[in-house]
């Protein structure tokens, strides 16, 4: 049993005086009589939430709207409009909420893949050298063979560039061949 089992009864979910007296499996609704005999019907497909009045006695008599205790004069607890019905906005709030989650998911992606692939590299090579870009395959050691070099003429030419990771694509500069 669980740690809260005792609240799951209906004199804890229900406002006081409200009895289930039923259950209609066609429109999956269940029914509530209150304490002056009126009859309530909850929502499709759900056991408690908000319930609203199917028959019962006639509503009490209209109050002076002069009287400055009108408001507490009101009952509070339940929805007298029969025909009131949520907005959409307010049936679609859970599928909405999941939307905006989905699109700033995708929003992260698409600023993460874009910030990877920043297109060709503006490098300036100094005089008597020229752009090379990294071919897959390429080492430091083949590059610098290919230009009838070092392999630390290389690295003094291209401060930071790793050997032993070299990027796919990116530029770097080398002696004129």
């Amino acid at each position: 049993m669980g740690r809260w089992s005792q609240y799951d009864s209906d004199e804890e979910r229900l406002p006081s005086g409200m009895k289930r007296i039923g259950y209609d499996a066609d429109t999956q609704t269940y029914s509530y009589r209150d304490t002056d005999g009126s009859i309530w019907e909850g929502p499709p497909g759900s056991q408690y939430g908000h319930l609203t009045r199917v028959s019962g006695p006639p509503p009490a008599p209209t109050l002076d709207d002069n009287d400055p205790h009108l408001e507490a004069l009101e009952p509070m607890a339940f929805s007298d409009d029969t025909g009131s019905k949520p907005s959409w906005r307010h049936e679609m709030m859970p599928l909405l909420n999941f939307l905006v989650l989905v699109g700033l998911f995708l929003l992260f992606v698409f600023w993460f893949i874009g910030s990877k692939s920043s297109g060709t590299e503006s490098i300036v090579c100094r005089d008597g050298s020229s752009r090379y870009d990294i071919q897959p395959g390429d080492t430091c050691w083949g590059i610098a063979e290919m230009i009838h070099t070092s392999v630390d003429q290389l690295l003094q030419e291209n401060p930071g560039l790793d050997c032993d990771a070299l990027p796919v694509g990116k530029a770097i500069c080398i002696s004129a061949v």
